[in-house]
């Protein structure tokens, strides 16, 4: 699942490799329709919020006056007062249970619409990305591989190619000029066809790069 703070990362890099990237990345087009639901989804899980924190709240009222009575060395509780009490409770765990089961309900559709976002904000940048001979590829570190224990601040990489972003398990890592690679990182670079085609096998084995 592609992050918003990946494609953030992308198109900030492509804004450093030109200025011609920088415009296609601008031009993805808004998903006004899918955004505007996502605001709404947004908001109805605010009210649901709310709601379970007002039954939290007047549950936790009526139960601490109940407990005080005897306290306060008031009348005795009589049954009908605890039954009622119990009644109570049963309905506010009945009600805050749905409005559970409808807050997961509108996080899975925000969820969804955001990957759906995601997902097609790549394919219009990579798109956009083949008319100017360039492209996003994504790697697997290898083992052995030759870029493994260097900074990636030591790379040299053309200006036309950067990492944009690096996975480590399901964890996208903030980058940084003195972080080093580790086997099975997932690398994101975008550039030029050809200079990515040259750099790839150094994220491979030493046999790759070699022969590369």
């Amino acid at each position: 699942m592609l992050s918003f703070e990946l494609l953030a990362r992308i198109r900030k890099e492509l804004f450093l490799t030109g200025s011609a990237l920088y415009e296609t990345v601008v031009a993805i087009a808004e998903r006004v329709n899918r955004k505007v639901h996502v605001l709404r989804l947004h908001g109805q899980a605010t009210t649901i919020l709310n709601q379970t924190h007002a039954i939290h709240l007047q549950l936790g009222q009526r139960v601490a006056a109940f407990a005080a009575k005897p306290a306060a060395g008031i009348h005795p509780v009589a049954p009908a007062e605890l039954t009622s009490l119990q009644e109570a409770i049963r309905t506010a765990s009945d009600r805050i249970k749905g409005h559970q089961a409808a807050l997961q309900l509108v996080e899975r559709q925000i969820r969804e619409l955001k990957v759906e976002l995601a997902h097609e904000d790549l394919l219009t940048m990579q798109r956009e990305l083949g008319l100017r001979d360039a492209a996003i590829e994504r790697v697997v570190v290898a083992r052995s591989a030759p870029v493994i224990g260097h900074p990636i601040g030591e790379f040299d990489l053309p200006p036309t190619t950067r990492i944009v972003a690096v996975f480590r398990g399901p964890f996208l890592l903030p980058l940084s000029n003195t972080m080093t690679l580790r086997p099975d990182d997932i690398v994101i670079l975008v550039g030029l066809r050809h200079d990515l085609l040259h750099w790839l096998p150094h994220f491979q084995h030493p046999a790759a790069s070699k022969s590369a």
